[in-house]
C-alpha cells in the first residue's frame, strides 16, 4: 500500500473510531446535587446532546444510599439512554422469583423532588429510556412517555423501586403514576428476577396507553409481597389502568411472569379503553395471563384491592371494565396451562363491569372466589351484587347481562360428571353458540376449571345433557357455571350446585 493510500486509511478508521465512541457515550454521575459538573441533570443533558446509544452511570462517593433531590423537572429524554442504577457502589440486584416470594433488591441511588408536582424522567417522540436499579419517589409522574406518536417511543423498567422509599417498606407520596407510558411502548419487569420491580404508592402503579408487557412486577403491595402500600390512595385509581387496546401482555402462562397485584384501592386493574384512546380501535392480541389479585404472593392470603371502610362511597374490588364504545369484550385469563388469573379476596367484586352498555368483559378460566363484601359477588356486571336471570335474557347492560345457567340435576360417577343445565336466552338476544364453563365450586366462586361445553342454537332454551370427565383432583360437586356468548359476553356464576357441600375450607 502506498503511503498515501495508508494515510487516507488510517483517516477514514480514526473517523469510524469517533463516530463508534460517540455513538456508545458513558456518562458518569459523581455527585447528589441536583444540578452543575457530575449531576443526573447534567448528565441527561450531554447525553441528549450526544448522538446514538448513551448510558448514564453512578459513581458517587461516599457510603449510601445516596438520595437526588430535583428541584424542577429533568430535561427531556430525546435520544436512546439507559440509566443504570444499579452502576453504583452498594446495589444489589433482586435474586427471587415470584415463585420464591417478595423481592430482596438493594438500591443506593433514590431520585425525589422538592414539590410532589416535579415529573421525574420525560420521553419526546422517537426517544428510548431504559431505567434500571432506581429508586424514585415524590414525583408527579415518576416516568412519563410521549404524548403522541403512538408507540413511537419506548420505555422499559427492570429493578427498580417506584412510589416507595428506598428499602421498599413504606410509600413514598408519589402524586401521580410509577410509571405512565403516554403513547410509548413499554416494557416493565420481566421474567428474569432482576428484572422485577416493585411500584407502590402512586396514584396508579401504571398506565397503559400503547403496547405493553407487564411481567414479574409487586403492584400495591411492599417488597416482601405481603403487606399492602396502596396504589390509588389520592382517588379513584388502580394498580394498572389499561387503557390501550393492542398488544397488551399483562403477566404470561410462566409462573416467572406473575405480575402481584394486590392492595390496590380501589382497583386491582381498571380497563378503561376510554381513557385516551379512539372508539374506532379495535381489540386485538390483549392477554391478561397468570397474576394474583387480591392475594399476597404466595396465593394463599388476603392482600385485598378495594378501599377498607364499608361505608366508602366506591367500594373498588380486582378488576373492573368500563365501557369501550365497541361491542368487543376484552379477554381476561384464558383456557392453556397458566392462563388463568387468581382473582380472590378483593373487597369488592372479582370482576366488576361498569354499569355501562358497552363495558364487557370475557371471563376465561379465571379462578375467582372469596370477593365478597357490601353486596357484591365474585362476578358482578351490573355494579349491584348477583343480578337474577330474566326471561328470555331481554335484560341489556354490560355483557347484555347475559343469563348463567340453570342446573336441572347433576350426578357425579367415578370421574365423570353428567350435568343437565339450560339457559334462558332467546337467540335473538345473544350470538351463539353459548360457551359454558364448568368450575369446582369455592365459596360459590370459581376454583380450578373443570370442564366446558357448547350449548348450540339448536339448544337454545332447552335442557341438554353432557358428560365430563373430571381432572384429576377435581371434586365436580359443587360446581359453578357461567355461559359466555360467541362475541365474549359472559355471564356472572351461577349459584353452586349442591350448596350442601359447600363450605369456607376449600
Amino acid at each position: 500500500m502506498s503511503a498515501h493510500r495508508l494515510i487516507r486509511a488510517l483517516a477514514a478508521l480514526s473517523v469510524c473510531t469517533a463516530t463508534a465512541a460517540a455513538h456508545a457515550a458513558t456518562f458518569t454521575v459523581t455527585t447528589a446535587a441536583d444540578t452543575g459538573a457530575g449531576s443526573l441533570r447534567a448528565a441527561i443533558t450531554s447525553a441528549n446532546a450526544a448522538a446514538g446509544t448513551d448510558t448514564i452511570v453512578f459513581a458517587i462517593p461516599g457510603s449510601g444510599p445516596h438520595t437526588i433531590t430535583l428541584a424542577s423537572t429533568l430535561p427531556f429524554i430525546s435520544g436512546v439512554l439507559t440509566i443504570d442504577g444499579y452502576s453504583q457502589l452498594g446495589s444489589v440486584q433482586n435474586t427471587r422469583s415470584p415463585d420464591q416470594g417478595g423481592l430482596d433488591t438493594v438500591l443506593a441511588i433514590e431520585i425525589t423532588a422538592t414539590t410532589a408536582t416535579t415529573n421525574g424522567f420525560m420521553l419526546q417522540a422517537n426517544a428510548d429510556l431504559t431505567v434500571q436499579g432506581l429508586a424514585m419517589r415524590g414525583l408527579q409522574n415518576a416516568i412519563l412517555g410521549n404524548t403522541g406518536n403512538a408507540d413511537a417511543s419506548r420505555i422499559t423498567v427492570h429493578g427498580s423501586y417506584i412510589g416507595t422509599t428506598i428499602d421498599g417498606s413504606a410509600a413514598g407520596a408519589n402524586g401521580g403514576c410509577a410509571i405512565r407510558s403516554g403513547f410509548s411502548a413499554l416494557r416493565v419487569g420481566g421474567v428474569l428476577p432482576w428484572q422485577r420491580n416493585l411500584l407502590s404508592g402512586s396514584a396508579c402503579g401504571v398506565m397503559i396507553g400503547g403496547e405493553a408487557t407487564v411481567q414479574g412486577n409487586l403492584i400495591g403491595t411492599d417488597a416482601g409481597g405481603t403487606l399492602a402500600i396502596p396504589n390509588g390512595l389520592s382517588g379513584n385509581w388502580a394498580g394498572i389502568i389499561l387503557a390501550s387496546r393492542r398488544n397488551v401482555r399483562i403477566g404470561g402462562v410462566d409462573p416467572a411472569a406473575r405480575n402481584v397485584i394486590s392492595g390496590n384501592q380501589p382497583w386491582g386493574i381498571a380497563i378503561w379503553p376510554n381513557f385516551g384512546t379512539g372508539a374506532s380501535v379495535p381489540i386485538e392480541n390483549v392477554e391478561v395471563f397468570g397474576n394474583f389479585i387480591g392475594t399476597d404472593w404466595t396465593g394463599t392470603q388476603p392482600l385485598p384491592n378495594g378501599f377498607p371502610s364499608p361505608s366508602a362511597a366506591l367500594f373498588g374490588g380486582g378488576v373492573q371494565v368500563q365501557a369501550a364504545s365497541i361491542a368487543s369484550a376484552f379477554p381476561l385469563g384464558g383456557f392453556g396451562a397458566g392462563e388463568a388469573n387468581l382473582i380472590a379476596y378483593n373487597r369488592g367484586g372479582g370482576i366488576i363491569a361498569a354499569n355501562q352498555a358497552l363495558a364487557h368483559v370475557d371471563n376465561r378460566g379465571n379462578v375467582i372466589h372469596h370477593n365478597r363484601a357490601s353486596g357484591r359477588t365474585n362476578v358482578d356486571l351490573a355494579g349491584d351484587g348477583r343480578t337474577a336471570n330474566d326471561a328470555n335474557d331481554a335484560d341489556t347492560g354490560p355483557n347484555n347481562t347475559q343469563n348463567f345457567p340453570e342446573i336441572v340435576s347433576a350426578t357425579r360417577t367415578g370421574n365423570q360428571l353428567t350435568i343437565t343445565y339450560r339457559v334462558d336466552t332467546a337467540p335473538a338476544n345473544a350470538t351463539y353458540p353459548l360457551r359454558i364453563d364448568v368450575y369446582d365450586s369455592l365459596l360459590g366462586g370459581s376454583g380450578d376449571l373443570i370442564g366446558q361445553d357448547s350449548y348450540p342454537l339448536a339448544s337454545a332454551q332447552a335442557d341438554r345433557t353432557v358428560t365430563l370427565t373430571l381432572p384429576t383432583g377435581a371434586r365436580g360437586i359443587p360446581f359453578v357455571t357461567t355461559a359466555t356468548d360467541a362475541n365474549g359476553y359472559s355471564s356472572e356464576f351461577s349459584p353452586a350446585y349442591d350448596v350442601l357441600f359447600e363450605d369456607d375450607f376449600d
